[in-house]
């Protein structure tokens, strides 16, 4: 008979004046307790009116929530208890885990055959992407703990599936607490607010939103004093030739912006480069008029509008022509093939992405490739986001060298 798991609970509404050996005695009256935490402000050290309570099984567990939830209301408290498992518990008694390194090519049963040698089987999902192709990965439940940790012992960094050249990564899945965790960071990341950088990171071009005074329909104050950086953009194509005055000392300038530019997705317009949306706000870190990096605003829209038929495999990459292909350090750890594909995307039709990670962990070595099908969307990718501060790391984002040249990385 496999072993009882102890199982966490979160219980609220606990009157702060009580001790845990209080609260240990009185929850022992409905189940069988081993433990009580009561959480505590980080400061203080006060009571914050709630606690954890350790029951020794999932059975116990049930007890103290079907005796008190919403039922038992302890002196000094003005409402009954809250009592539920605490957050990831019930993912974490599904012995639920998640394998890594698949073969693009290996089906369900397959799976199934090599996990069924180590127990019983109650659910196994291929993760599957683009096209129903797969990503390489799947989670599956096991019956009991013991059988899950059997197989994490016996699999994990040692065996290789036939038709795959690195061993499989089995562990523990995530709990929703810890994917949320994840998402919220893989959105600070991309909304990071670059006005809390240096403001030589964001040399010349589209200044951070917070540096700006609020939009009043018409114009952006300049808060950095760039005098007749940005000409008027309501006057058509009068903007050839402009020279910019980067002397410093000049005082603040309205610039008048034409709606229809707001939150453009042009890098550059003959010339002379233009705010970028990029998620949270309007980003660049790079010098006007770069010759490379000059488009014209059929060519942006036609780029903004491209489909991203973005190959995310860990196969081969997918490669552009001559120029069209970059090599990217520094990429958050969190960030997959897919969040890469999006986050290079808006400089043009992205024909791959691809982030390496570790053969025998299957974490991100933060550095990969991203291949698009024209040389100008790469150079525009190079102008806006090399340097460009992603998750607590400033990007470097470079042309790749040719295969028979050293391999940067």
């Amino acid at each position: 008979m496999a072993e009882e798991e102890s199982v966490k609970l979160f219980v609220g509404q606990v009157p702060k004046h009580m001790t845990e050996s209080q609260l240990l005695a009185m929850f022992q009256e409905f189940a069988l307790v081993d433990e009580v935490n009561i959480i505590k402000d980080k400061a203080t050290r006060a009571s914050r009116g709630c606690c954890f309570v350790i029951c020794p099984s999932r059975e116990e567990a049930d007890k103290a929530i079907s005796e008190c939830h919403n039922k038992k209301t302890l002196p000094g408290a003005s409402s009954p208890l809250q009592v539920k498992y605490a957050d990831g518990e019930l993912e974490r008694l599904e012995h639920k885990l998640f394998i890594g390194m698949l073969p693009k090519n290996v089906s369900d049963a397959e799976v199934s055959a090599l996990f069924s040698n180590y127990g019983t089987i109650k659910d196994l999902q291929l993760l599957r992407g683009y096209q129903q192709t797969s990503k390489g990965c799947a989670f599956l439940k096991f019956e009991t703990k013991e059988q899950a940790l059997a197989a994490i012992e016996a699999l994990n960094g040692k065996h290789k599936i036939e038709g795959s050249t690195v061993p499989l990564v089995v562990k523990w899945a995530d709990t929703e607490k810890e994917r949320q965790a994840r998402r919220a960071q893989k959105a600070l990341s991309l909304a990071s607010n670059v006005s809390n950088s240096d403001s030589r990171q964001h040399l010349y071009g589209a200044l951070p939103m917070g540096y700006m005074s609020p939009y009043n329909g018409y114009g952006y104050q300049n808060q950095h004093a760039y005098h007749n950086l940005i000409p008027p953009l309501n006057q058509g194509n009068a903007i050839r030739g402009v020279t910019p005055d980067l002397s410093s000392g000049m005082a603040p300038r309205n610039f008048s912006v034409s709606p229809n530019y707001v939150g453009s997705a042009y890098p550059a317009v003959h010339g002379v480069q233009y705010p970028l949306t990029y998620h949270g706000g309007m980003i660049s870190n790079r010098p006007l008029g770069g010759p490379s990096s000059s488009l014209s605003p059929s060519t942006a829209n036609s780029q903004s509008a491209a489909s991203s038929s973005v190959s995310t495999s860990s196969g081969g990459q997918n490669e552009g022509p001559p120029g069209a292909n970059l090599f990217i350090y520094h990429i958050p750890q969190e960030f997959g093939d897919d969040e890469l594909a999006s986050a290079f995307q808006r400089f043009g039709r992205v024909l791959s992405a691809k982030v390496f990670v570790d053969k025998a962990t299957g974490v991100s070595k933060c550095f990969g490739f991203v291949s698009y099908d024209s040389p100008v969307a790469a150079q525009n990718a190079i102008n806006m986001m090399n340097g460009f501060q992603l998750g607590g790391k400033k990007l470097k984002v470079q042309l790749k060298r040719d295969n028979k040249q050293n391999k940067p990385y």
